[in-house]
Order: structure tokens, then sequence, then C-alpha cells
């Protein structure tokens, strides 16, 4: 298995590429503009949207008088129509930048008349963003979460053919999670197994991670080692697997099993090539990995290991902001354990400075009060 570049578009210059999706009310096939592109995991196409659904994109490539191509929902990394209002592809910009506030003023500036004269398609995507927006920034901030379950729930039960469906169902769970709803946001995570291959790995995923949260880390456990098992025949599932191994690791360290956890990160990097710099989503994968050595290996009693692979995230794999943060509050540990104080300062200074709203600055803190 390879660490698979998720971004294989990412060196087209065109601003409009972004991850979106469209709709199709009833499943109806409508004409699509003559511009639209898709980026998938492996090449970027120009030629018409003929149809989608929930799962799949069909595909008419230009100057091809073939039938159109399915291209599962998975393996899209991003798609733009000639006829989406550019505010949207802005808004969209934005929200995949976490700039939430930014994003709805940028869709408040959408008129009606852009949307009138814009495809069906088009018309959902705005939709899908200006729920997707309300969602995720409610999560962030940990405020108005039933306002923002309302704007995904009622773009779910509007647009029960977006492309944007499995998205939005897992945006749902996540949101009821953060309510303390985890028996329903267990029920959201497992609808996921609906979709195409990657996303029956992820179901399972977020079930286990869901019951190690709940304290449930045996069950956990065996919900993980299954779905590593689930096939795993294109990149995104293959990726899928990886942060379930990541997962499966965290459950044995919570079993006291961290001697197991170890092998198992330490085989998953070994059988492995590091993602290509542009991956920016490999990248974060393997400092997730990383921090999970580095988790297991101090509850080994390792302290050498974990030293050099919480190095690894803080200097070669520092993308992920949670894990750099983890690292670099576990290196003011090991630092001021070493008897290297001044190293340790500098390791807490950094936190402080690049992660000032983080639980590991706050608990920084609490340690000097």
């Amino acid at each position: 298995m390879k660490w698979s570049s998720l971004v294989a578009g990412r060196q087209i210059s065109q601003a409009r590429l972004f991850f979106m999706g469209c709709l199709l009310s009833g499943g109806l096939v409508y004409p699509a503009a003559a511009a639209d592109r898709v980026v998938t995991l492996s090449t970027s196409l120009l030629g018409e949207v003929v149809s989608m659904t929930p799962d799949a994109l069909e595909f008419r490539e230009q100057g091809s008088a073939g039938r159109p191509r399915q291209i599962p929902v998975d393996e899209i990394v991003s798609l733009v129509l000639e006829s989406e209002p550019p505010r949207v592809t802005e808004a969209r910009q934005l929200l995949e930048q976490d700039d939430f506030q930014a994003a709805a003023a940028v869709l408040a500036e959408v008129s009606q008349v852009e949307l009138d004269v814009a495809s069906a398609a088009a018309r959902g995507e705005h939709a899908y963003v200006k729920a997707a927006v309300a969602g995720r920034q409610a999560l962030a901030s940990g405020s108005d979460l039933d306002g923002g379950m309302a704007a995904v729930t009622d773009f779910l039960d509007r647009f029960s053919r977006s492309i944007h469906r499995y998205e939005m169902i897992e945006l749902a769970g996540d949101l009821e999670l953060a309510m303390g709803k985890q028996e329903a946001a267990l029920s959201r995570y497992r609808q996921l197994a609906k979709g195409p291959q990657s996303l029956a790995i992820r179901a399972a995923r977020r079930e286990g991670e869901t019951l190690l949260e709940m304290g449930r880390a045996a069950e956990a456990a065996a919900v993980l080692a299954a779905a590593a098992d689930l096939p795993a025949g294109n990149a995104a599932s293959r990726r899928e697997r990886t942060a379930t191994k990541i997962g499966e690791a965290n459950c044995l360290i919570r079993l006291n099993r961290p001697a197991e956890a170890v092998d198992l990160i330490r085989r998953l990097l070994a059988t492995t090539e590091p993602p290509a710099a542009a991956d920016e989503k490999g990248q974060r994968q393997v400092a997730r990995a990383y921090a999970a050595l580095g988790r297991a290996s101090l509850a080994a009693g390792r302290d050498q290991d974990a030293l050099i692979a919480y190095l690894t995230v803080d200097l070669v794999h520092n993308q992920d902001q949670e894990s750099h943060a983890e690292a670099l509050f576990r290196l003011h540990e090991l630092w001021n354990r070493g008897q290297y104080p001044q190293r340790a300062n500098e390791a807490a200074r950094r936190l402080e400075t690049d992660y000032p709203k983080s639980s590991w600055a706050s608990r920084i803190g609490q340690a000097r009060d």
C-alpha cells in the first residue's frame, strides 16, 4: 500500500477547482456545460456532466462519442460547472480553508438572479455550500449547534440525490456527537456504509472512533480491526484503511497494549511510501501516524522512541495542527524529563504561540499555575 496522492490536480492553476458536488432531483439527466471539469485521484477531465447520484458522477469527456464514464464519488477530488455562480466557487474555496465567516459573507452576495439562470446542479451546489458553512461553523465554534444541525438536516431532506449526501450525513453525525448524542451520531456514521467501498471503511472507522470516545475501547478495537480487512481497491479506500489502522493503534493504547500499538504503527509506516509534498491530506495522515507512535511509545515506557516520533512530527510532518500541538506538548515534557530545560521551554513557547487555543496549550498553562 502506498501513500496515494490525494490532490492529483493541485498543480492545476484554475482557482475554481475545489471540492464540490451537484444534485439532480429525482435522478433526471440534464445537459451540462461543455466546460465542466472534474479532477479525480488519477487524472483531470474536461467535458460534460451528464448526471449525478450520491454514489457516482456520469461524465462525458470532450471529443468522446462513446458512453459516459462512471466516476465513483470517493474518487472525485474536485468538480466545477461552468454555470456555477463565481461567488459559490469562491465560497467553497473559503469553506475548504475553514474560513467560515468569510464564506458566509461571500454567499450572502449571491443574487437570486444568478441562481435563477444557473443549472439545477449549480443551485444545489449553492445550497450545499450554504448548509456546510452553517454546520461546520457551529461545530468549530461550539455555539448554535442546533442551528447548524437544522441547516444540515434541511439540506439532507431537500436534496436526497446530492453528490454531497454522504459528506453531509457525516457532518450531521459530527454535530450530534458535539451535542452529546453519541448513539445518534453512531447511527449517522453507519449510514456511510451504503456508499462506495472507501465509505464502507470510513463508516466503520467513524463508528470505532466514537466507541473509543465513549470508553468502549475493546468494542472499538474489534470494529476497527474488521474495517481494516474490508476491500480497498482504490486510493480512497487505501487512505481510509490507513486511518483505520491508526485508530486501531489508539484503541490498543487505551487497552494497555502499547507494545502491540507500536508494532502496528511501525509496520504501517514501513509498508508505505511518504506522500508527495503537495499531498496535504497524505502529509496530515503521516503526522497522525507518528503522533500515535509517540503515544504508544510513551505508554510502553520507551521515552527515547517517543522523543524521535514527536520530533518527526515537529520537524518533518507538522501539517496536522492537532498532532503538531500534541508533539510540542510531549516534547516539552520529554525535554524536561531529560533535563534539557531550554529545549523544553522552547517547545512550550512555540506551542503557546502557534496553537494558543488548543487543549495542549491550556495544559501547559495549567502546569505553570
